[in-house]
């Protein structure tokens, strides 16, 4: 095929002379869908776990421009977009995936209709007028920024692809391309923040809780709830009770796999941090232990399997997936939790869509993952099953909340990791701990670099959470100016620089990155430490053994603070919980049912909480006579 010199309405660069419509057979889909199809299935090309229809329907094209509508679609298939010849940068896909074909044929439907209505029946008949009328309504429709930007794009993209077209179907040179997007949709509103709302933390953690236990009593049930046909578990084959499953009567079989399956994609998506694609793409066999010594216990598990949102070359799409050069690191739950869905089915894939299903016929495994819709009902049937459990333990406080921002699906999970590793909540101390360990694994270990797919949440994350202790800090010190311990200036200066500097913004990236570089505003409070910790890693005790690949630790063990560190401050508001715990112990030390050894050590942490606030009174009297 020769070239042609280029219309200018076509924005300078050649057009392909005798291009024509490929052929009513050409092939879409191996085996599939062809060219002539009014309807294309473009599910096969796209193996990505959470895919499970790709259809693009032609049939609501204006008849005069269809068959140019499907040869569009065909090139952005099959073809590279010749992005060089923008005016302008632009993070997009020369090859785009068939699933992002299905958002682009939403996206150019609002044109299509507008061509319908004026009547228009070739492409190249519109003008720049046409298109100005067009972009008019763009900039009017009842939608979002981004919506706005891919209804205009599409046309760009178009336009890219005009040479390799028929004459009648060569769209003119959108005139944003020349004069910038920003003069039709505004400036754009998009950030590196990210916008998923985390569970909330009342619900996260009781659900949690209930997740732990669960896979922690499944080896038990495994020769009841096993698919395997092969499977010589040993076990009773009439009813089971145990202490959170209760009682499992033969016909409850297929709901507690529902359950348990439910219980163990929830450990897994949320105490490694995976997306949803990656974790529903996990294969028999990926999580193996890791060893400091031979012979050793093992100190750690990591998972292999394959990322999909990376998955770029040359800058093509590949809806396949690429294997993970790094595995994912993972704490023991999350081990447990792959060995049970190993030992409920003899198949490759972990979560097959199957153990979804409330109701199964057979051993037969479904070949792909469950799609969202299911995972969304799953996971609302687990937090039912969890409440009447509770209701029938008579266990109130282990009642799932329901979340005020709506249903917990396998996106928000992968936020809410980050929130809750920067926010520990106190009160349960098995939390507490698993939260302890996976901020050592992702932040100390393979945390550090950048393929582990988290760090792209938990550096914005982390300045998140400074930057609301240090307002509070900022706030409370103009009301109460006092502040205790071998830090107590460093913990005053902090403050102080945030308020000059930050007070009142919604931080940006580069903010939040600045923020984070300065090593005199890191500080954290300790949730039930009563204290604030102004880290310096030369004189944290809490990090005196930590070494990591990259050198000295850059967070405090805030589950390990020891009262004789130089990073400690305290506040009035720190005093105050004191002088409350003080009372607790008080009263259990007067008890007369507490143990005498036991009073002796109870003695021991009063007298040394009354020795701190007696400091932080001394302190602040002497301050006030200077």
């Amino acid at each position: 095929m020769t070239t042609a010199a280029a219309p200018d309405h076509l924005g300078g660069f050649p057009a392909q002379s005798g291009a024509s419509l490929p052929a009513a057979g050409a092939t879409i889909v191996p085996g599939g869908s062809v060219f002539g199809d009014k309807v294309w299935d473009l599910s096969p090309l796209c193996p990505r776990p959470t895919t499970r229809w790709i259809r693009l329907d032609f049939e609501r094209c204006p008849a005069g421009v269809r068959e140019d509508i499907k040869h569009f679609f065909y090139l952005t298939l099959t073809q590279d977009t010749p992005l060089d010849q923008l005016d302008r940068p632009a993070s997009v896909r020369r090859r785009l995936a068939p699933s992002t074909l299905k958002t682009m044929r939403a996206d150019l439907q609002p044109f299509l209709d507008w061509l319908a209505t004026r009547g228009t029946p070739q492409l190249a008949q519109l003008d720049e007028d046409d298109l100005r009328e067009y972009a008019a309504q763009v900039a009017t429709a009842p939608v979002g920024q981004n919506p706005k930007s891919r209804r205009l794009f599409v046309l760009s993209r178009l336009w890219l692809l005009s040479p390799y077209m028929r004459p009648s179907a060569r769209l003119r040179q959108p005139f944003w391309e020349r004069e910038g997007m920003e003069q039709v949709i505004g400036k754009s509103e998009w950030t590196a923040e990210n916008k998923t709302i985390p569970v909330h933390p009342a619900t996260m953690s009781a659900l949690l809780v209930w997740c732990l236990r669960l896979v922690q009593e499944a080896p038990r049930l495994l020769h009841r709830l096993s698919l395997s046909p092969s499977a010589t578990l040993p076990g009773p084959s009439g009813r089971a009770s145990l202490p959170w499953s209760g009682e499992l009567d033969p016909d409850q079989v297929d709901a507690h796999r529902r359950v348990v399956s439910t219980a163990c994609l929830i450990t897994v998506a949320y105490l490694t941090g995976m997306r949803a694609d990656e974790v529903l793409g996990l294969r028999r066999g990926c999580c193996t232990p890791t060893v400091s010594t031979p012979g050793a216990p093992a100190t750690g598990y990591q998972i292999t399997g394959r990322t999909y949102k990376a998955a770029v070359a040359a800058g093509r799409s590949l809806p396949e997936g690429v294997d993970r050069e790094h595995p994912w690191v993972a704490i023991k739950p999350v081990a447990d939790a792959i060995a049970v869905m190993e030992s409920l089915h003899a198949g490759d894939l972990l979560f097959s869509d199957t153990l979804f299903k409330a109701r199964v016929t057979g051993t037969e495994l479904d070949s792909g993952g469950p799609p969202s819709r299911r995972v969304h009902e799953a996971i609302k049937h687990l937090v039912s099953w969890c409440n009447q459990r509770a209701s029938d333990l008579e266990r109130p406080h282990d009642v799932v909340p329901e979340d005020p921002d709506g249903p917990i699906n396998l996106r928000r999970l992968r936020r809410t990791l980050a929130w809750f590793i920067y926010r520990r909540p106190g009160g349960r101390v098995a939390l507490g701990l698993q939260y302890g360990h996976l901020h050592a694994a992702t932040t100390d270990g393979y945390g550090g670099r950048a393929s582990t797919g988290l760090r792209d949440l938990f550096p914005m994350e982390e300045a998140f959470a400074l930057s609301d202790t240090l307002h509070r800090a900022a706030e409370h010190l103009q009301a109460h100016p006092h502040v205790s311990g071998p830090a107590a200036a460093r913990y005053r200066t902090a403050a102080n620089e945030y308020r000059d500097r930050f007070q009142g913004l919604a931080l940006t990236t580069k903010q939040a990155a600045a923020l984070m570089a300065n090593p005199a505003m890191r500080v954290y409070d300790a949730p039930g430490q009563s204290l604030a910790c102004c880290f310096d890693p030369r004189k944290a005790l809490c990090r005196r053994d930590i070494t990591t690949t990259a050198g000295a630790a850059t967070t405090p063990d805030l589950t390990a603070c020891d009262h004789r560190c130089a990073n400690i401050a305290r506040t009035e508001e720190h005093i105050t919980a004191l002088r409350a715990e003080l009372d607790a112990l008080q009263e259990e030390h007067d008890s007369p049912m507490t143990p005498e050894p036991l009073r002796h050590r109870i003695r021991a942490q009063i007298d040394r909480r009354e020795a701190i606030v007696t400091a932080h009174h001394d302190e602040g009297q002497e301050g006030g006579r200077s």
